[in-house]
């Protein structure tokens, strides 16, 4: 019936244009049984229309099992391709805003490296230096730059509000993201890995000046904690510098529950 009355109103393009932007959006966000699973395990963070952060937003992984959870998600991508393919897959979702920016420690203009795998483009020289040395990355290059904005976690705060749940997955700049926020979060996820652990540890002592905290960790891509239960500062810390030490290669995020003093 709908592709009647667009034949009769050939000039009605908009009807068509807004028919596939809403096909490839419902297309978008159909999970696979791998997927399925992913957003069981966010379930013990997120609910129905909290509001979460995908910070490092890339291709929308995250996003997409953020909405499939019914949460409000805001994303924060400062490459251009990718944004472009983010806004040309999420356009019409109501639940999703795009917002065309790198997060640091202060508001500004700065430069990111694009690596010819666009998961692995950053804005830290020492994590780039780190990666390539052990051996984690040497096949890849970051030959290019791009110059884009920069802007905090408290000025989105202001303007969204304060995420139930916070994801920052930005390869190696994830303290410099954290520098710009000054109050707690309920639930953060921070990726680490084991040859930039230092930097790990930067990110949980500086939230632990923001309030109480306790931490997990899952190992790569498993979405399964690796530890049975939520351990406090030093003892985690202590553990995850020795799981790093033993295997140079790990990588994974670390998760962090958070209460203000």
């Amino acid at each position: 019936m709908i592709k009647k009355i667009i034949k009769k109103f050939p000039g009605a393009t908009w009807l068509n244009d807004f028919l596939l932007e809403r096909k490839i959006m419902r297309n978008f966000l159909v999970c696979s049984s791998l997927e399925f699973e992913q957003v069981n395990f966010y379930k013990q963070f997120i609910k129905r229309n909290d509001l979460v952060f995908d910070v490092g937003c890339n291709v929308g992984c995250r996003t997409k099992l953020f909405l499939n959870l019914g949460a409000k998600v805001v994303g924060f991508e400062p490459q251009e391709n990718l944004c472009n393919h983010l806004e040309g897959h999420l356009k019409r979702n109501k639940r999703f805003t795009l917002e065309r920016t790198a997060l640091g420690s202060k508001v500004g203009v700065s430069k990111i490296k694009i690596s010819d795998a666009h998961v692995l483009s950053s804005m830290s020289d020492r994590w780039i230096e780190a990666t390539k040395k052990s051996g984690r990355f040497e096949q890849y290059n970051w030959n290019q730059s791009q110059e884009v904005p920069v802007t905090t976690l408290d000025e989105h705060i202001k303007k969204h509000g304060i995420p139930k749940f916070l994801k920052i997955d930005v390869e190696g700049y994830e303290f410099d993201v954290l520098q710009g926020l000054t109050c707690p979060v309920n639930f953060v996820s921070i990726e680490f890995t084991a040859e930039d652990i230092e930097n790990t540890i930067k990110c949980l002592d500086y939230l632990t000046s923001l309030g109480k905290c306790s931490y997990r960790y899952a190992l790569g891509e498993s979405l399964s904690f690796s530890d049975c239960k939520w351990t406090d500062g030093n003892e985690f810390i202590v553990h995850l510098k020795k799981l790093c030490l033993n295997n140079p290669r790990y990588w994974g995020d670390v998760y962090v529950k958070m209460k203000s003093f």
